[in-house]
């Protein structure tokens, strides 16, 4: 029981710092466009996609008691959040939110790859301005899951 106690308290740390990430992405919108601002709004997009990974670890690693390896294992822990696994738990999440946050995976991966004065304002922007959805469908789902 002392675990799930832990689970939940985890979840609603990372879930606090999300949404003061919400609260910057808002502030760097306001900015012009701008090298700095470009990797700024990067850097919230890559903190952000890690903040729910870390939600997801954990509960794959404390109720599942299984994490992925490998070199897919990013898509596969996020697969696996999507699942229903009988006598252990309902989907942590809805497929039209992993659907959401398939795109900030591959920003994710793209971000971690490339230098940052090769990243485009415009693709940071559009996701940048996603945030606030994709953080309320994850937090909805979330929120559902442990009722």
């Amino acid at each position: 029981m002392n675990t799930l106690k832990v689970l939940e308290s985890q979840i609603k740390s990372e879930l606090d710092k999300l949404r003061k990430l919400l609260d910057e992405a808002t502030e760097i919108l306001k900015k012009r466009q701008s090298k700095i601002n470009i990797r700024a709004g990067a850097s919230i997009l890559h903190d952000f996609y890690t903040g729910i990974e870390s939600i997801f670890h954990a509960i794959a690693s404390t109720i599942d008691e299984r994490v992925p390896s490998g070199v897919r294992w990013h898509i596969e822990l996020l697969n696996q959040m999507r699942l229903d696994i009988e006598g252990i738990r309902s989907h942590i999440i809805s497929g039209d939110t992993a659907k959401m946050l398939e795109e900030y995976l591959r920003f994710r991966h793209l971000f971690r790859k490339r230098y940052g004065f090769d990243l485009e304002w415009v693709n940071i922007k559009h996701l940048l301005k996603g945030l606030p959805a994709v953080y309320t469908a994850v937090e909805k789902d979330i929120t559902k899951a442990f009722e």
